[in-house]
């Protein structure tokens, strides 16, 4: 079936950039693009009127973690600053004491929402790391995203007890290692290539040396990318150090880890010459400002990408808003180097489509044009805060917000029409996630505690 998307202000690609072109017309026939111009003169089977639209390719968001996301950052970790080894670690994943505090359907559910603002948030694509993937994966077949699955896996995750962070003995077996590989070959490349798996290692401190190997080796062979974070807390970076006398960056290196396949996340605590080492190994950094700013945290941005790495954004475990995280990056990142021209709207935009694209090793999406995927939103112009204006990217990164998307198109799937999503029932989702997480924060608070209240309850 042929569509057409009549009017509106697309941006485009020519090949080696994005492009304005004013009062164009885009054209798809099932999943890929055929046509992009000023006028289609063929017959189509189906006309969207995108008059006073920016038509933008779809967004892509590089690293997530959908059960923490909707568990533990709508109003309960925003203001406890370092919160990794005290409450999100230990609530996501156990302790020696104490199993995880949300598995199975919960998670399901819990995920769900996320992923559902996820898409509404414009992201066409997304990364996501995850434990008990393979739900999340029929998640997102239901709802249409395309989606990149990391089973998250480790053989010693550490926790904080009595104010201290203890490293547990790594295991010998690692099941989360074996569930990914067995995912990998059930779902590598489902749903028409729109379902992929990668690979997860939790992190540098919380995998051994032999599984980090291993991880490496399985890449290779199954040609899949990896997806692992990487030097996000000082924490982190002196234990590594303690280890082998290496910063982390340096001690993947070592182990010939890095590469064009892998998406490091954060990249926090970085030396020198750890941006030489990873500019060196074309690794890409998913950058998640959100995460570090929240805390008062200078995050690197501008320096990695003056040095040729390749920077991507995720939205990690808070909002989703993606628009929101691009417009946050680039603030924080000219905050970062005292430079208002540090980072561009255009180096932002660049982040979530073309950079996105080139760490999935992909030139078929983040990109409107001939022979593309036909993975498009739709943003409503016609709202006070968006006009009038001159420049759509600037538009876009100043000004818009996620409740302007009107329209979301997956491989020529219509997944959302009007801020409305067709293809699961919103109200329902939201409704089954609600009553989840409030069993849940109802036992962790008689068991472990939680966060208080800003202000004294009165009810």
């Amino acid at each position: 079936m042929k569509t057409k998307i009549l009017g509106g202000i697309i941006i485009g690609f020519d090949g080696k950039k994005h492009i304005v072109l004013e009062k164009g017309e885009v054209v798809f026939e099932d999943s890929e693009i055929i046509y992009v111009g000023p006028s289609y003169g063929e017959k189509v089977d189906r006309t969207i009127d995108a008059t006073s639209k920016l038509v933008l390719p779809g967004l892509i968001n590089l690293h997530t973690h959908s059960i923490a996301s909707s568990l533990l950052f709508r109003g309960i970790l925003e203001d406890e600053g370092e919160y990794l080894y005290k409450y999100l670690l230990p609530f996501r994943f156990g302790t020696s004491s104490r199993p995880p505090y949300c598995q199975g359907k919960d998670a399901l559910l819990l995920a769900q929402v996320t992923l559902l603002e996820i898409l509404k948030s414009g992201a066409t694509t997304v990364l996501e790391v995850t434990d008990n993937l393979e739900g999340v994966f029929q998640i997102a077949q239901t709802l249409g995203i395309r989606f990149y699955g990391c089973q998250t896996y480790y053989n010693g995750m550490p926790f904080e007890e009595n104010g201290k962070v203890v490293y547990p003995k790594f295991t010998d077996a690692c099941l989360g290692f074996d569930e990914n590989l067995r995912l990998v070959k059930k779902y590598g490349n489902s749903c028409g290539g729109r379902i992929k798996v990668w690979l997860g290692p939790h992190a540098t401190d919380t995998c051994s040396v032999d599984l980090l190997k291993e991880t490496r080796e399985k890449a290779n062979e199954l040609k899949v990318g990896i997806s692992i974070h990487i030097a996000q807390t000082l924490t982190e970076f002196n234990e590594v150090k303690r280890r082998v006398q290496k910063t982390p960056v340096e001690y993947l290196d070592d182990l010939a880890f890095l590469s064009e396949d892998v998406i490091g996340a954060h990249a926090i605590y970085t030396t020198s010459s750890d941006v030489g080492i990873m500019a060196r190994s074309k690794m890409n950094v998913a950058h998640c400002a959100s995460s570090f700013i929240v805390k008062g945290q200078p995050v690197p941005m501008a320096r990695y990408r003056k040095r040729g790495i390749n920077i991507v954004i995720g939205t990690d475990q808070n909002s989703m808003d993606l628009i929101n995280e691009m417009r946050l990056a680039m603030f924080s990142s000219r905050l970062n180097e005292n430079d208002p021209f540090a980072t561009t709207c255009l180096d932002m935009f660049n982040a979530v489509t073309l950079c996105a694209a080139k760490a999935l090793g992909r030139n078929d999406i983040g990109r409107i044009a001939v022979g593309a995927k036909a993975d498009i939103i739709l943003i409503n112009l016609e709202q006070p805060h968006l006009s009038p204006f001159r420049d759509p990217l600037k538009i876009l990164l100043y000004h818009a917000n996620r409740n302007d998307i009107d329209t979301v198109i997956v491989d020529g799937k219509v997944l959302m029409s009007e801020g409305k999503v067709t293809t699961i029932d919103e109200k329902e989702v939201i409704s089954k996630a609600r009553e989840v997480a409030k069993r849940i924060w109802t036992k962790a608070e008689s068991e472990i505690g939680l966060p208080k209240f800003l202000t004294d309850r009165s009810i």
